[in-house]
């Protein structure tokens, strides 16, 4: 449970990180950059032992229906992240700084208020939830921009990273031993990260071919393919704590 905390707080800090971003561009960011190459020197040195590469140990056959479903859905993140600032600059939205920090607090309620109900009750009920919040979310902001969808978008999106991206992790690392789990982790994770950078990739070529509201509208299908996965596959693993519970 430590671990998925540290997870949920990990992603918070991904979020906040825009608004963090444009307030070092004030002034402070060259000393910034300084103070941390000076700390990254000053740091220890850790010695890890030396192994052979093996992929074996580095695909976790186990976490992969958990992976792709959240690596599906994190295509969203990816277009949120890089453009959500961009977009409310030009549409004459609040700054994007406001839509971060809503949807960080609303991912920290998530997690002190909902966190355990995956054990309770199964990932499927953030599965679901979660991809229609974000459905909804990118909608709002293609089909009717104005300051109070905006701000609710936000809100969305903030329930929708904070209860999927921690319940996915839970699953992916259900089932691993304590030789498996760090492969399991890594596999997740990698997937998470792959697919943020590719969204914003794709959504950047949607905004120069077709605009901002056809790209968010294109960008919210993968919260559908998402959840197609996980229903047709990843429902059925024997990592799904939703499998689990009704077989009780």
């Amino acid at each position: 449970m430590a671990g998925i905390c540290a997870a949920a707080f990990s992603l918070v800090a991904v979020i906040i990180r825009p608004f963090v971003g444009w307030w070092l561009d004030n002034g402070v960011r060259r000393a910034a950059l300084v103070a941390g190459l000076v700390l990254m020197g000053l740091a220890p040195r850790v010695d890890v032992p030396k192994r052979k590469l093996d992929l074996r140990t580095i695909i976790n056959r186990d976490s992969l229906p958990a992976t792709v479903t959240m690596l599906i859905f994190m295509f969203t993140f990816g277009a949120l992240e890089n453009f959500v600032a961009i977009f409310a600059s030009e549409a004459s939205l609040p700054s994007g700084s406001l839509y971060f920090i809503v949807m960080s607090a609303m991912l920290l309620l998530v997690r002190i208020t909902l966190g355990k109900l995956v054990d309770q009750r199964g990932e499927a009920l953030f599965v679901y939830t979660c991809n229609a919040a974000m459905l909804v979310a990118l909608l709002l902001l293609a089909l009717v921009p104005n300051t109070v969808t905006y701000v609710l978008s936000a809100v969305l999106a903030g329930y929708a990273f904070g209860g999927l991206e921690p319940s996915m992790q839970s699953m992916a690392v259900h089932t691993s031993t304590e030789k498996t789990r760090g492969s399991a982790n890594s596999m997740f994770l990698c997937g998470y990260d792959i697919s943020y950078g590719l969204g914003g990739g794709i959504a950047g070529s949607l905004i120069a071919g077709a605009g901002y509201p056809a790209m968010w509208a294109t960008v919210s299908l993968a919260c559908v393919a998402s959840v197609l996965v996980y229903v047709a596959w990843a429902r059925h693993s024997d990592t799904s704590f939703s499998k689990r519970l009704a077989n009780r």
